[in-house]
């Protein structure tokens, strides 16, 4: 499959360290495709179909999981949080 990959996504797996994607079920017809860099840093995009986020995830040349069964990607993305962080950003209240 060819597709198109968002340059955010190209930009993010080409600078930072240690990019791994997951792939999720998001909706009813549409999957994200989330990077998460070796610091807990992340991006995320939509797409149509699972074996498109695939093909992206691919043409990156990422490691792709499916879901978060990963201990160690779970742990990534609990690293970088601004919400705790003294300074950070407040939740609505």
């Amino acid at each position: 499959m060819s597709v198109r990959v968002p340059s955010e996504l190209r930009v993010f797996a080409t600078l930072r360290p240690d990019v791994e994607a997951v792939v999720q079920r998001c909706g009813a017809g549409t999957f994200d495709l989330v990077l998460i860099d070796l610091d807990g840093n992340w991006t995320r995009e939509v797409f149509a179909s699972q074996e498109e986020a695939e093909a992206v995830a691919g043409g990156l040349g990422v490691p792709l999981h499916h879901g978060w069964d990963d201990d160690r990607l779970t742990r990534r993305m609990g690293m970088n949080d601004p919400w705790n962080e003294p300074g950070g950003r407040r939740r609505a209240r």
